[in-house]
């Protein structure tokens, strides 16, 4: 474990799968922990004894993403009410394990979300999902977060539930709306300081807004971010591109990141 107050964690995929390989890699790097993202055809192709021992047997611990398919916000009743029916199995699934926090996007598609009846729909299902979030992760004695990204609105803030700030998310919408990123992270940062227990963290191309870079390949502001949020509870390290080619990162660009960050902690 690294020796510093926030335990820094990676991302897992059904890609990664059967999973001990990844798991002992990313262990090996150094990580505390990795979040398993739930897209299909998990939870069901992933047998949670056989992921617990290993886990144990290995020393990491697990959080989870939700899967990204699922429209927990969709106006339409049958389809919000599929979502929600998913995202209750995933979170079950979750506890199984001694989960650190479960994390997921509110999200819904539909080309009438104009109209302002279509938006009030949307907000009274996502606040619906985010109220049974939160219910369900106290059932489960597990943090629950929404993350920041495009979608975000601080109404779906409810009660108890926490939020994970996604820097490159935030820093795209931001740039596109023409502001200082920098003063926008650390507005955001204090103004829901209570709530923010996770940060993902990747680098960001501000000019070609492509984010999930390997740290040093874009030009945000690393040094000066990572300050702002090293005292939160966690820190996934969520870089999927080695470099603005998008060619995936390998372990050794895994381990480069990953040392640039606990660098930074000391």
């Amino acid at each position: 474990m690294v020796l510093t107050m926030a335990l820094i964690g990676t991302l897992l995929w059904y890609g990664d799968h059967p999973y001990r390989a990844a798991i002992e890699e990313i262990k090996r790097i150094g990580f505390d922990y990795f979040e398993l993202s739930l897209d299909y055809p998990l939870p069901e192709a992933c047998d949670a004894n056989k992921l617990k021992i290993l886990i144990k047997d290995l020393g990491i611990e697990i959080a989870f993403h939700s899967p990204l398919d699922i429209f927990l916000a969709q106006p339409r009743r049958e389809i919000f009410e599929a979502s929600l029916k998913v995202f209750r199995k995933c979170l079950r699934f979750a506890s199984n394990f001694e989960t650190l926090y479960y994390n997921f996007h509110i999200n819904w598609k539909s080309p009438t979300s104009p109209f302002l009846e279509v938006k009030e729909k949307i907000m009274e299902n996502g606040i619906k999902a985010c109220e049974e979030a939160v219910r369900l992760g106290e059932e489960y004695n597990f943090d629950v977060c929404i993350e920041y990204d495009s979608n975000f609105d601080e109404r779906f803030l409810v009660n108890g539930l926490k939020l994970t700030f996604d820097v490159g998310h935030f820093v795209v919408d931001e740039v596109k709306k023409n502001k200082n990123y920098m003063d926008s992270i650390k507005d955001f940062l204090n103004k829901f300081r209570d709530r923010i227990i996770a940060v993902h963290l990747h680098d960001c191309d501000v000019g070609k807004l492509i984010d999930h870079l390997s740290f040093g390949k874009g030009n945000l502001n690393i040094e000066k971010i990572v300050e702002l949020v090293k005292d939160k509870n966690y820190i996934l390290i969520e870089t999927f591109w080695r470099d603005l080619n998008k060619d995936v990162v390998s372990y050794s660009d895994l381990k480069n990141n990953f040392n640039y960050i606990i660098n930074l902690l000391k």
